[in-house]
């Protein structure tokens, strides 16, 4: 429990500005296999969403289910990912950090936001499917999709 603690302080002092001058793209690569299932995670929820908008999945609760899994997927995986380049980072420092997606971190505060990324991008992933589904709740209720069900088989 002590090593979460350490992690979450870690984080937890990170300079996220710092990832205005990065590359986030490259460093998300850098990250490695997961990084990279973490960016498809978030164009997978994001198609998820647009099929739902246009009706192509009609169930609620499909999309709730896929919307709401793949979030809490990208949540873990990102956390995990961060937690293990946190433990490992005197390790994987040079393979992780590269001086090809921007500055060098000058400080530990700027190492902890490129170690945050994951954590970051899978927190997003899972805060916008949320948001996705209330969006859904809130305007598949309405009367606006029964009428339309209703024209088409006419």
């Amino acid at each position: 429990m002590d090593g979460f603690r350490h992690f979450f302080e870690f984080v937890g002092r990170s300079q996220f500005r710092f990832y205005q001058e990065r590359d986030l793209g490259l460093d998300l690569y850098h990250n490695g296999i997961l990084g990279v299932a973490l960016f498809v995670l978030g164009v997978a929820s994001a198609v998820v969403f647009l099929l739902a908008i246009f009706h192509v999945i009609t169930e609620k609760r499909h999309v709730w289910r896929l919307l709401l899994g793949l979030g809490i997927i990208a949540l873990l995986v990102g956390a995990g990912t961060s937690y293990a380049h946190f433990v490992q980072l005197p390790q994987i420092e040079r393979q992780l950090i590269r001086d090809t997606a921007g500055p060098r971190p000058a400080n530990d505060e700027q190492k902890a936001a490129i170690v945050a990324l994951p954590l970051v991008l899978g927190a997003a992933t899972l805060a916008g499917n949320t948001l996705g589904c209330l969006y859904m709740a809130a305007f598949w209720g309405s009367k606006l999709l029964a009428r339309k069900k209703s024209h088409a088989g006419s």
